[in-house]
């Protein structure tokens, strides 16, 4: 009695382990994926993020003061004579282009300080590094208001960063409307 043994060839086995080779390499390439789409996301929401601590901080500057007085402290004429001195909104609406700052909270004072965007090394990029420090050393923030004192100030909140490996720069915006109401 004779048994014969009955081997894979050589082209059963490279065709197998062709198969699995595509089957690891799209279970691979679809997990990288995953997680540069994970990666993307949470840049999105930590930029989001600023830009509503942004929102957030221009409303409670607002929400402190007088919408429009010329003789006590208010949101759009400011107030020279205080100690800092409050910021005038209204000054950064009616330049052309807009003057682009950020608002940063000021413990000692108990106070929000603004602050602009345009000067080198502007304190806006630092505190976008502090606040989300993923978005990188090259995220910047912007905010730049529009309309006037009767019928509403928009302001524009801008975040932008370029994430690594890429030569696209990518940003949120957070628009919103700064009235008083009467």
């Amino acid at each position: 009695m004779s048994i014969t043994r009955r081997g894979d060839t050589l082209i059963e086995v490279m065709f197998a382990f062709a198969i699995l080779s595509a089957i690891i390499a799209v279970s691979f390439s679809g997990a990288m994926n995953s997680y540069k789409a994970s990666l993307s996301a949470q840049n999105e929401t930590q930029a989001s993020f600023v830009a509503q601590y942004q929102a957030d901080a221009l409303k409670a500057y607002r929400d402190s003061l007088e919408w429009n007085y010329a003789e006590a402290p208010s949101f759009l004429t400011g107030y020279s004579t205080s100690s800092p001195p409050l910021p005038a909104m209204g000054s950064y609406i009616t330049t052309t282009p807009p003057t682009p700052f950020c608002m940063q909270y000021q413990p000692s004072g108990a106070s929000w300080k603004v602050i602009k965007a345009d000067l080198p090394a502007a304190d806006c990029n630092l505190l976008v590094q502090t606040l989300a420090p993923q978005l990188g050393s090259s995220a910047t923030l912007a905010i730049t208001l529009t309309g006037d004192a009767t019928n509403g100030v928009y302001a524009s909140i801008k975040v932008t960063w370029r994430p690594r490996n890429s030569l696209i720069d990518q940003n949120v915006t957070n628009t919103i409307l700064l009235t008083k109401d009467r």
